[in-house]
């Protein structure tokens, strides 16, 4: 994990249980690609908030090996985030997820706290605002607070803390949020990034691994890829969001060449690297999971592949599989790939079996 703020002694190889989920993270790396989900358990394409449902489970009969959500409009003291998922189930969720041996990662869509719009806001020069010594500081460290007792709320049946992948300031090389390169200078944004990471270790957050994550981009570099990089010191995991259009093999050869940038950056600063967000728009080719996705993966492989969510409400946010898209069958050998690793398989890995 990252350095300790300064002034204090840093902790033993293992002691936290963010340290303990990275060395099960490494492991698993060495077997295959985890299979990833946004908002798996809590709604699908045709149903909302029913208890044991996902559409992963309802197509291949696992679970994902890791899950998502999202904690946006936690800072505004509400009960639901911005998809209308209760923090209080999405709470039970996680803790679900980790007593079944798997994993979870977390990403922050939070409202601009200069206009008090959402996320997709990006006026107001937001980012040196809340900056120590902006005009906004103390409202975000509020925000922080909110999360930070939520992450800390995160306890499973024997009372140790569930760790949790976290994903702040993605996709910072877009204009469209307001933390995003129209808005905010590559340093504002690794300082705020920074920033977050140490407000969160002084008030005692242990269990959260730092994953780093700025969206693709066709003429990928190293030197691209590391613009807004807070420092070695600050991230866990690497990590890029790339979707899938109507042209798949662009999407392949894209994803391709943004993996073997992200091998190269992995390898000399020693982190794990990961696919944090992608998918096909309602995937309408029937065999797209292993005649598109899975080849895309294959020449540097990453730790876990995150599909987006299935809205119920909004057809075009549909992403991973269902039962009644064309697309099942070819979900299930994807699941029975050697290549790929769901819920069942990160358990034995585990387990040592």
């Amino acid at each position: 994990m990252a350095a300790m703020l300064m002034g204090t002694m840093p902790l033993a190889a293992q002691d936290t249980p963010a340290e303990k989920m990275l060395s099960k993270l490494k492991k698993v790396k060495k077997q295959g690609i985890m299979f990833a989900h946004q908002d798996d358990p809590v709604y699908g394409t045709t149903w909302k908030w029913d208890l044991d449902r996902s559409d992963v489970k309802e197509v291949c009969g696992d679970y994902p090996a890791l899950m998502g959500f999202d904690l946006g409009k936690m800072e505004l003291d509400s009960k639901e985030n911005l998809d209308g998922v209760p923090f209080d189930r999405m709470r039970h969720e996680i803790i679900d997820q980790h007593q079944r041996g798997g994993f979870v990662t977390i990403s922050w869509h939070l409202w601009n706290p200069v206009t008090g719009e959402n996320a997709w806001d990006p006026r107001g020069h937001a980012v040196t605002a809340i900056l120590p010594g902006g005009k906004e500081n103390a409202k975000f460290k509020g925000w922080m607070d909110k999360v930070i007792a939520f992450f800390n709320s995160l306890v499973d049946a024997e009372g140790n803390k569930v760790p949790v992948i976290f994903r702040p300031w993605h996709e910072m090389h877009g204009r469209w949020f307001w933390w995003g390169s129209n808005s905010c200078t590559p340093d504002e944004l690794a300082r705020l990034f920074r920033y977050t990471y140490d407000y969160f270790k002084e008030k005692g957050v242990d269990n959260v691994v730092w994953c780093y994550s700025p969206g693709a981009d066709r003429k990928e570099s190293e030197e691209r890829f590391m613009t807004w990089y807070p420092g070695d010191d600050y991230v866990d995991i690497i990590g890029v969001d790339i979707y899938c259009g109507d042209n798949h093999q662009e999407y392949i050869d894209n994803m391709k060449k943004e993996l073997k940038v992200m091998a190269a950056i992995a390898d000399q600063h020693d982190k794990l690297f990961a696919v944090a967000e992608t998918g096909y728009r309602n995937t309408p080719k029937a065999d797209w999971f292993t005649k598109v996705l899975l080849p895309s993966l294959l020449d540097d492989q990453p730790l876990y592949v995150l599909l987006w969510r299935n809205a119920w409400d909004q057809p075009e946010e549909n992403f991973g599989p269902a039962p009644e898209k064309s697309c099942a069958d070819d979900f299930r050998l994807f699941h029975a790939d050697k290549t790929t690793l769901f819920l069942r398989d990160v358990m034995k890995i585990n387990k040592g079996r």
